[in-house]
């Protein structure tokens, strides 16, 4: 009586792992999809966060000198 135990513990378990390893491989294209896809869009958004700092810098710079050129005197 066991025995048959053993065997239907065994024969359920290389059942298992069977599934697992290939729903594994049926969806790793996807997962290596997605993971590249992260890792581009977190460049892009450290692109984006770099021209926004070079835009701020920009603008401040150019507001600085247009006061300056704007002054008129009314008098």
């Amino acid at each position: 009586m066991e025995t048959k135990y053993i065997i239907g513990l065994l024969v359920g378990l290389l059942i298992y792992v069977g599934a697992v390893s290939g729903l594994y491989l049926v969806y790793k294209p996807n997962i290596d999809y997605q993971r590249e896809r992260r890792r581009k869009l977190k460049e892009d958004r450290r692109k984006a966060l770099e021209m926004a700092a070079e835009a701020k810098k920009f603008q401040r710079e150019n507001t600085e000198k247009d006061p300056d050129s704007k002054e008129t005197d009314h008098k």
